[in-house]
């Protein structure tokens, strides 16, 4: 459908908008078999949280950068684990 509609795409990311962890990971087990679809782009799915504590004070900014960063490593491991695993779905133009 894509193709037929846009000819000229060369992939497609899968959009975090705040979902949680266990979300993701169902979007990417889905996902990760359309070879269009070239990977994830998140931003408050894994700063969130963490920015609301940090904004509280109740976090220290070393905390709030090891956090994001914790997070964002064990989201590319379970996009590159979906990837890995996933047959490859061939869809029609």
């Amino acid at each position: 459908m894509i193709h037929r509609s846009d000819p000229y795409c060369r992939g497609v990311l899968l959009l975090g908008q705040e979902a949680s962890e266990e979300d993701l990971q169902r979007g990417f087990s889905v996902a990760a078999s359309y070879p269009l679809v070239k990977g994830f782009a998140v931003g408050r799915s894994i700063f969130a949280d963490m920015a609301t504590a940090w904004f509280a004070g109740t976090v220290a900014d070393a905390d709030v950068v090891a956090g994001v960063a914790r997070r964002y490593a064990r989201l590319i491991a379970l996009w590159q684990e979906a990837r890995a695993g996933a047959s490859v779905t061939v869809q029609a133009a």
